[in-house]
């Protein structure tokens, strides 16, 4: 009887991240899916002011990249891809940085999201790719 309860146990773990997540699919408070989105961090060669990163959000997901810089730098981003992807500068105000660069009022790590409305996130879930390309000067 414990060898039962020991195994369904086992397959309760083994199968409970599979429900959850429903495979690929992260829900937007889970961890960030680095093969859906790619490296988390942006760090840039030294003498370069671009980095680049691929990845796709699928329904109310958001791809989540985070850098270092100082207060008073400029950031921007440029967005390949769908329409309704848009990224922002996470924070109190989380503008738009697709549109104007964004002056930076703190010195420290600073977090771009790229997400979709949630008039569009509803429609769907599959998944939306994207090529970003973030510039800090």
């Amino acid at each position: 009887m414990k060898s039962v309860i020991k195994t369904t146990k086992a397959l309760s773990l083994a199968i409970l991240p599979a429900l959850l997540f429903g495979g690929m699919a992260v829900t937007a408070n889970a961890a960030q899916d680095v093969n859906r989105c790619g490296a988390p961090e942006l760090k840039m060669d030294k003498g370069s002011f671009e980095v680049n990163r691929a990845g796709a959000v699928i329904s109310y997901d958001y791809c989540e990249y985070s850098f270092y810089a100082k207060k008073g730098q400029k950031v921007s981003a440029k967005l390949v891809g769908s329409d309704d992807l848009y990224p922002i500068l996470y924070s109190t105000t989380s503008p738009d940085i697709s549109e104007n660069p964004v002056t930076l009022t703190k010195t420290g790590t600073q977090t771009i999201r790229v997400l979709q409305p949630r008039a569009q996130a509803r429609q769907s879930n599959t998944p939306k790719p994207y090529y970003l390309t973030v510039t800090i000067k």
